[in-house]
């Protein structure tokens, strides 16, 4: 075994590619990440199967579309089939320590049953639902320190930090940075790979909550962000106006509708510095892999479960009304022992990712899955795309994202009592269909933030045909009759519409 690569996967939560300087964002302040990128393969088209932190990390530990693993909303259960399956089965089968770090966020099973043999920092299940940055370990720790977090709040935050954030969407946190959770979290993370065995090579993740929201900042990332260096997206002018109803009122535009253009510069700023933050622990991790000869061994990946709107037509967040680049496009980073580089613009998914590592490995991984592995891509700049397109599939069961973590098999979907939406990313153009409401294809070449919707034009009728063929044939197998709507293009007019005010609650 000694010839077997580390593999170590750091994972933001609801991080957008553009958030880094490697990604020529002049806001962010990523000196580690930007370093490795520079000496590895990049992958600047990854997509998440599913904008929402559930569905997509149970995507990329199974290697399956929501549709075949059963995360169709957070807190809905993964299919019981599968809750003792995953990538990390086989790396322990094939003799790896297995370590997992931080927020889990695939329901209905736990990290020890999908075969990670030690854990640190897990979110505690509160009600049915794991919830990322409620860590009773961390809770109690900074409580000894002299903090106090609001019992009944979700979120790790002090009276002090909830006044704040009623007054605006963004504040400086009242916990200082050596007792933030990031930094114990990272602390945690370093005490378990201490606690590695010696004679073997291991797997490890550390899943962080930052950037997720809410927008609390302990000094001084809260004041990082060089706020004349802040671009706001070229959507942001044009807002909500040129969406499908259920986006325009979708609680994604109602709770922001009050922010200025300074208000979302500060909103922004804010954000990337909590990507700054994860920069920053993303840096100690690899001070101490360098320092006990471990980095050379390592395969190493950096990406996040889904992006964030941040801005872009006016919206934040992610759900499964978004379906635009923001939110789907996420940063890949993964560097090889044997020093490959490159950066590849072909269409990856998250769930490829595991089928790729498992290859780098050379573990056996035998389970159905629908990921491709990409590990011919790394250094590689002329290997053949293992995808000439990328999709994204979201629904909702009778209007509710997660319900009560009660389950929601894709082969019940109904219409107009479920709705769905899904999406297609080619080269060109990215199609959305959307079952209660109008369709939108947006011609990336001309038009690359998507303000000008052209289904329903002549111009692009052909286009819009094709790519409602692609998603109805991605789909079929387990939705067959959402398929047939699909490929019809049935938008509602009979005022069977959930309505969008109806569907509201992400986490």
């Amino acid at each position: 075994m000694a010839d077997r690569p580390n593999v170590l996967v750091v994972m933001a939560d609801e991080q957008s590619w553009n958030t880094m300087g490697w990604t020529g964002n002049p806001a962010a302040r990523t000196p580690n990440l930007d370093a490795l990128a520079g000496e590895s393969t990049v992958f600047d088209a990854c997509y998440t199967p599913f904008p929402l932190c559930c569905p997509a990390r149970t995507s990329l530990w199974t290697g399956l579309m929501p549709r075949h693993h059963g995360v169709l909303g957070n807190w809905r259960p993964i299919e019981p089939r599968l809750q003792s399956a995953g990538v990390a089965q086989a790396f322990a089968a094939a003799g790896y320590h297995t370590h997992y770090n931080g927020k889990w966020h695939v329901p209905g099973t736990t990290p020890d049953r999908m075969g990670w043999a030690d854990t640190s920092a897990i979110p505690a299940v509160l009600r049915g639902q794991d919830r990322g940055r409620y860590i009773e370990d961390y809770r109690a720790w900074a409580g000894e320190r002299g903090y106090t977090f609001d019992p009944d709040h979700i979120e790790n935050l002090t009276t002090s930090d909830l006044a704040a954030l009623r007054e605006r969407p963004y504040a400086t946190s009242s916990v200082p940075l050596d007792s933030f959770l990031e930094t114990w979290q990272c602390d945690t993370f370093l005490a378990g790979l201490e606690r590695r065995p010696a004679d073997r090579p291991w797997l490890a993740v550390c899943s962080m909550n930052a950037p997720h929201f809410p927008m609390l900042v302990p000094s001084p990332y809260d004041r990082l962000i060089d706020r004349d260096q802040v671009r706001l997206p070229e959507s942001w002018s044009t807002g909500t106006a040129t969406k499908p109803r259920e986006v325009r009122e979708s609680h994604f535009a109602r709770d922001f509708e009050a922010l200025d253009e300074q208000g979302w510069i500060e909103v922004t700023s804010h954000y990337l510095g909590l990507c700054a933050l994860v920069d920053a622990q993303f840096g100690r991790i690899r001070q101490y892999l360098e320092d006990t000869g471990e980095w050379d061994r390592t395969v190493v990946v950096f990406t996040s479960d889904h992006g964030d709107m941040m801005g872009a037509h006016r919206l934040m967040e992610k759900g499964h009304w978004l379906h635009y680049e923001e939110d789907l496009r996420v940063p890949l980073i993964v560097r090889h022992p044997d020093g490959s580089q490159s950066r590849n613009a072909n269409f990856v998914s998250l769930v490829d990712v595991a089928p790729t590592l498992s290859e780098l490995a050379g573990v056996r991984w035998d389970e159905p899955r629908d990921g491709l592995s990409f590990a011919s891509m790394l250094g590689n700049d002329a290997a053949a795309p293992i995808r000439e397109y990328v999709t994204a599939e979201t629904m909702l069961h009778d209007g509710r994202p997660g319900g009560n973590g009660d389950p929601f098999h894709a082969a019940d979907w109904q219409y107009p009592r479920d709705s769905l939406n899904l999406s297609v990313r080619t080269a060109g153009h990215r199609y959305v269909f959307r079952s209660h409401d109008e369709a939108e294809l947006y011609d990336l070449a001309a038009d690359p933030w998507e303000q000008r919707n052209i289904a329903a034009t002549a111009e692009g009728a052909s286009t819009a045909a094709l790519l409602a063929g692609l998603l109805a044939d991605e789909v079929a197998d387990v939705l067959p009759d959402a398929a047939a709507l699909v490929r019809k293009g049935v938008t509602p007019t009979d005022g069977s519409a959930v309505p969008a005010s109806k569907a509201k609650g992400t986490s």
